[in-house]
């Protein structure tokens, strides 16, 4: 476990650990919940695989998306109060 910058937070690396353990749920979430509305939506039209796929991939976009979002405010000269 690396050591922290003199007088910085102890709990650092624990706490980034966390974030970057978070990451893979975010996208995998995304892309699930994207399909499952979709699942149930062809089920309701009869249109199966369509709306399926279409909700999957605009899920993964979407968890695309967060992940950038993410990460890039994690950067050591980027933006850290997550606006």
């Amino acid at each position: 476990m690396p050591s922290s910058a003199p007088g910085g937070d102890p709990n650092r690396f624990v706490r980034q650990l966390g974030n970057v353990m978070d990451l893979p749920f975010v996208l995998i979430g995304s892309i699930v919940i994207g399909g499952g509305i979709g699942y149930l939506l062809d089920s309701h039209f009869h249109t199966f695989p369509i709306l399926s796929l279409v909700f999957g991939l605009l899920g993964f976009a979407g968890g695309m998306y967060e992940l950038i979002r993410r990460l890039s405010s994690r950067r050591p000269g980027g933006n850290q109060n997550g606006h």
